[in-house]
């Protein structure tokens, strides 16, 4: 394990001069993949002022990735055997609560020598998976929790009785969407200092007007004067993959400069379920497969027109922020936190769920009209630098972790 001992704790730090005091933030986030949760995590604490200490312990139950970025930012942190409990009774879901049961000793033992080592003004949270995890830890010690809600429970008779308790070791929630506001309030009323901290994109200069970069069209061969549509995401059913290539089948029938690109990490059984649909659909030369590219922008600037094709509510809808950002135009599913980020028929189209003859007409009349996904691509980027700037963002969310409780 890679916890600090106490002789190589860094120093403190000098005096600020706004007279901010130091504030050190024992932070335990799902840690398993990197994805829109990791992601913004990292984003947030990577730009935080040098006042906040954070120190973070993750599952050891992971791929790498979250560590190895850490590293990258000069965070510290440890690994321990944090798991999940599932209400599931298949084989696997009884299998992973079966490895957190037996191993959740372990974990608070090294809970409670990095809280004794780091000596945390703040513990942060960033899911309810991880109070109800350390519950009995957190109602103990009487400290400041901050849980910053990504994704609610199901408003479910027994989520409905467990908040009530699981709560009480919480001194405050914030929520990275209004939905997911909403949504957590169905298990209970939100407190009087709960609050609404968005997630947000780092705003980088965009050239105007847009040019895309040719990765794809080197990579795959595809004419320079196709348009090129993606999507980006965890290889999942929730996501709408399987929607998102009915949509390709029935655009590339009526519109031959059409391409489909997906990207993400490729999951199974989903992965194999997508290849197969390609093959089926005969569109082997028409969509194609960019796996995992170094950052979220390589893939959004190679790309016309994203889609959010997801079949459940988001809990902000991160990638559309991205796409955004980058002068791509977005199609996205009323899907929770997405409704939030793009203003329907002004800076993009907004589409039903599970509904992929919607998706395809809204794409074909992407296609025939070059001024319209100019006036999205302008209307969306200049939204996202209004609402959604990772440094505003961060600076909420710095004032959340500093006030008391």
């Amino acid at each position: 394990m890679n916890i600090l001992p106490a002789d190589v704790l860094p120093p403190p730090l000098p005096p600020d001069p706004a007279g901010r005091r130091e504030l050190r933030v024992l932070a335990i986030v799902p840690s398993s993949f990197c994805f829109g949760l990791q992601n913004l995590t990292l984003a947030f604490f990577a730009n935080l002022s040098p006042q906040v200490r954070p120190f973070f312990l993750n599952t050891a139950w992971n791929d790498g990735e979250f560590p190895r970025r850490l590293d990258a930012l000069g965070i510290p942190h440890a690994e321990t055997w944090f798991g999940m409990f599932s209400r599931k009774l298949d084989a696997r879901n009884v299998k992973m609560t079966l490895h957190c049961l037996v191993k959740l000793p372990l974990g608070y033992r090294d809970f409670w020598r990095a809280y004794r080592r780091h000596r945390p003004d703040v513990i942060y949270l960033a899911n309810h998976h991880e109070i109800i995890l350390l519950w009995p830890l957190l109602l103990s010690l009487r400290r400041k929790v901050i849980c910053h809600m990504h994704d609610p429970a199901p408003a479910i008779p027994f989520q409905r009785a467990s908040f009530a308790v699981w709560r009480l070791a919480v001194s405050r929630f914030l929520f990275i969407s209004e939905s997911v506001r909403e949504r957590t309030a169905l298990l209970g009323p939100p407190g009087a200092r709960d609050r609404v901290v968005c997630n947000g994109v780092r705003i980088a200069p965009l050239v105007r007007p847009r040019v895309r970069d040719d990765r794809f069209l080197r990579e795959f061969g595809w004419p320079a004067d196709c348009l090129i549509v993606g999507i980006t995401g965890q290889m999942t059913a929730t996501k709408g993959h399987e929607d998102f290539l009915t949509a390709a089948r029935d655009c590339t029938a009526r519109n031959a400069r059409l391409r489909f690109v997906i990207g993400s990490r490729p999951l199974e059984p989903m992965a194999t379920r997508l290849r197969e649909l390609v093959r089926e659909y005969g569109l082997e030369s028409r969509v194609a497969f960019s796996g995992w590219l170094p950052t979220p922008q390589d893939f959004f600037i190679g790309i016309d027109i994203l889609v959010l094709a997801s079949r459940h509510d988001e809990g902000f809808g991160l990638v559309v922020a991205e796409a955004m950002e980058r002068g791509a135009v977005v199609v996205a599913t009323r899907s929770g936190g997405a409704v939030e980020i793009v203003e329907h028929d002004v800076s993009g189209y907004l589409i039903g769920k599970n509904a992929p003859a919607e998706m395809a007409g809204r794409l074909l009349d992407l296609a025939s009209d070059d001024g319209r996904r100019a006036r999205f691509a302008r209307a969306g980027r200049a939204r996202v630098e209004r609402h959604f700037d990772l440094e505003r963002q961060v600076s909420f969310f710095e004032e959340e972790l500093s006030r008391g409780n």
